[in-house]
């Protein structure tokens, strides 16, 4: 079991990207920084900023993986029904299945943007 707790921050001024160049600071080129996030990406609880696509496999209805594309989707689509319709058209799932192509809500690929 997981226990979930909210964190505060102090300055919500400070990013992701500017906290990350913190802790690089003066290390050299050879130098190997080890850690562990303990980050879950659940809906309702993340906000995508950089990616506006997402290319993965079709994963396990239990998975945490499941968490992530929920997140991704957002709160309008309902994951168990794409994948319901993936499983009725013969797509195959877990690490030897077929790849998806999910996009964010309202976002149009490339090719589409003409």
């Amino acid at each position: 079991q997981f226990e979930w707790r909210g964190l505060s921050v102090a300055d919500p001024s400070i990013t992701a990207v500017t906290s990350f160049k913190a802790l690089i600071d003066g290390m050299s080129d050879d130098e190997i920084l080890i850690g562990q996030t303990s980050l879950m990406i659940t809906p309702n609880s993340y906000n995508f900023k950089v990616i506006d696509h997402l290319v993965t496999n079709f994963h396990a209805p239990d998975s945490t993986l499941m968490l992530l594309v929920s997140a991704f989707l957002g709160k309008q689509n309902d994951v168990t029904t794409i994948y319901e319709e993936a499983q009725n058209r013969g797509y195959r799932f877990l690490s030897f299945g077929d790849a998806c192509l999910f996009s964010r809500p309202g976002v149009k690929l490339p090719s589409e943007r003409k």
